[in-house]
């Protein structure tokens, strides 16, 4: 089992921001990227064509600057696609053997299921038999070519639970994974929260507790699910979200707001990454808020156009906070989003 996690998730074919070869690979333990994809005809795991030389050179591109860094291929697929694969004893077959097949032909050290989100507790009772049979494949497939064993991480929701009695198999997970990855971030975006700003990235949260990374870390390892610490890596988004403010002189954050803001350097739908957040802070001598106590997150304004963000400073206090907690890790989504001296991701690991 990992010592500690500090990984990162790398999205090949989205852009050329970062290209392998770019990746400055000593900042992390482990490396995840996406995505490897899910037939929902055959239930097996597979890789677009188009991105199959980029996913299949990973890991002996980032290995070269180090050798010891560990990475992970992440499947991802809608929610009924996994459903459907994990209801049915064949259809999990099919999923086991091919992305056992999947991770060893790209050399990677292991998997990551991203299956968002079961959503009754019969699935989750079939994502449960899944981890099972999954992690009983990995252990006879090390035995048979003599390799180690892979990875077997899952990507799940903040919260050990969806909805009233929907709850994660945490005793399954415990004996069978080697830890969860919590997503422990975009509690707010300007599509779910078109009226009002918020603290997208909250570690605390006074208005909504259960909206914040801290609430997800002591869910999980508290009360009935108890999943010991060591088996919960949450996450760090290297990018923000972008509101359009009605009064330009409102800047914390539930502030009143009309969706998400336009303009140079943000993306669909209000995102945008660190790099540009840096950039839209230089070009217009924005106001900036490095680190707000009450939530852990930074922001900054300029004219109706707010923004919510980490900073290297959020990074160093939720990482301290997490640490006391004992937790494994943590992992930044997506690396692509830091800036070109790794400001974000250099935070994280020197705290960690």
């Amino acid at each position: 089992m990992a010592e500690f996690v500090n990984a990162g998730y790398w999205l090949a074919g989205t852009d050329d921001t970062l290209l392998a070869a770019n990746i400055d690979a000593t900042l992390f333990t482990h490396l995840f990227v996406g995505y490897a994809l899910l037939d929902p005809k055959t239930h097996q795991v597979t890789v677009d064509p188009s991105q199959l030389i980029l996913i299949n050179q990973f890991s002996s591109t980032v290995k070269l600057s180090n050798p010891d860094v560990k990475t992970l291929l992440s499947i991802a697929a809608d929610a009924a696609v996994f459903a459907a694969m994990a209801a049915s004893p064949t259809n999990r077959d099919d999923f086991i053997k091919s992305s056992i097949a999947a991770a060893r032909g790209g050399g990677f050290d292991g998997l990551d299921l991203q299956w968002l989100y079961p959503s009754s507790q019969y699935e989750m009772g079939n994502f449960k038999t899944l981890i099972h049979s999954w992690h009983q494949a990995v252990v006879d497939d090390a035995t048979r070519v003599s390799l180690p064993q892979l990875l077997l991480v899952a990507t799940v929701s903040n919260l050990p639970y969806l909805q009233k009695n929907v709850e994660y198999p945490a005793d399954a997970i415990n004996q069978k994974l080697d830890w969860v990855n919590l997503l422990s971030y975009d509690f707010y975006t300007p599509d779910s929260s078109k009226a009002a700003t918020g603290p997208s990235s909250a570690f605390h949260n006074p208005k909504a507790n259960a909206l914040s990374a801290n609430f997800g870390i002591r869910s999980w390892a508290q009360s009935l699910h108890n999943l010991p610490h060591k088996k919960i890596v949450f996450g760090i988004p290297f990018h923000g979200w972008a509101w359009k403010l009605f009064n330009s002189h409102q800047h914390a954050p539930f502030a009143k707001a009309d969706g998400a803001a336009s303009g140079e350097y943000i993306g669909p739908h209000g995102q945008i990454f660190y790099s540009d957040v840096q950039k839209f802070i230089e070009d217009n001598q924005a106001g900036v808020e490095d680190k707000d106590k009450s939530y852990l997150v930074a922001y900054a304004y300029y004219e109706t156009t707010w923004i919510t963000y980490e900073s290297e400073y959020t990074i160093a206090d939720k990482i301290a906070l997490a640490k006391a907690d004992k937790v494994l890790g943590y992992f930044a989504f997506n690396i692509a989003a830091d800036d070109a001296s790794n400001t974000l991701a250099n935070a994280a690991k020197s705290n960690w």
